[in-house]
């Protein structure tokens, strides 16, 4: 619980402090941060059905200590997640790439910004069907400036190069394929374990090779300072 409400924007934790609790409630991004987190769970119950578990409180409790601890990038295992199947590891490497929302305590993207894209894309699928229409991308009834859009574009397009490019680095010093993505986005996104044996939920980065502890030491302080 505690985890996912580290994953909030902190400022509605003041609103709600201040006698208001009408913005914690209403915030569009807070019910999709929430949505994710849930339908990712729901999703490693599947996994862990189709691989054969069984599906008891222990590993419900599993699930979503482990969902809550990668998607709010605190750090903590408490299963070997990486042994749930490659659906499994799949899900986790989605809620790598999402994470919590803007304001809060979390690493990585931010489902805030995964919505005013989602919003431009809309927009521009719109005009495929109306070229003649007026549209602009709106988020919570407010017009998304483009000057907004272009940062929001501009982090994306740093966040994957950089992902990418640590993903390489990682390869040409040793590491598996899996091991590199994995490790890439999880320093990047601050989220902490990857998946693999060496750096899994149950391993720890003190295998790898000084020269990519190095890469990774770089990848958490660029993830950590957002990019731009």
């Amino acid at each position: 619980v505690f985890m996912l409400l580290g994953g909030m924007s902190l400022v509605r934790f003041v609103q709600l402090g201040a006698g208001d609790p009408r913005p914690l409630l209403r915030d569009s991004q807070i019910r999709a941060f929430l949505a994710i987190y849930l339908t990712l769970c729901l999703g490693l119950v599947l996994a862990r059905i189709g691989n054969g578990d069984r599906i008891d409180e222990t590993a419900l409790r599993e699930i979503f200590f482990s969902m809550a601890s990668v998607i709010t990038t605190t750090g903590f295992a408490n299963a070997d997640y990486g042994a749930w199947g490659p659906f499994a590891t799949t899900l986790f490497f989605c809620a790598m790439m999402v994470c919590g929302c803007s304001g809060s305590t979390s690493g990585g993207p931010k489902v805030f910004r995964y919505q005013l894209l989602t919003s431009a894309v809309a927009v521009e699928v719109g005009r495929l069907y109306s070229p003649t229409a007026v549209t602009v991308p709106r988020y919570e009834g407010r017009t998304i400036t483009p000057e907004v859009m272009n940062s929001v574009m501009a982090f994306f397009m740093l966040f994957f190069l950089t992902l990418g490019i640590g993903a390489v680095a990682l390869v040409l010093l040793g590491l598996a394929p899996v091991t590199a993505i994995s490790g890439s986005a999880a320093a990047l996104t601050n989220v902490g374990p990857g998946f693999g044996p060496h750096i899994g939920p149950v391993g720890n980065y003190a295998v790898l090779p000084d020269e990519a502890i190095w890469v990774t030491i770089v990848l958490m302080f660029v993830g950590r300072l957002e990019l731009l």
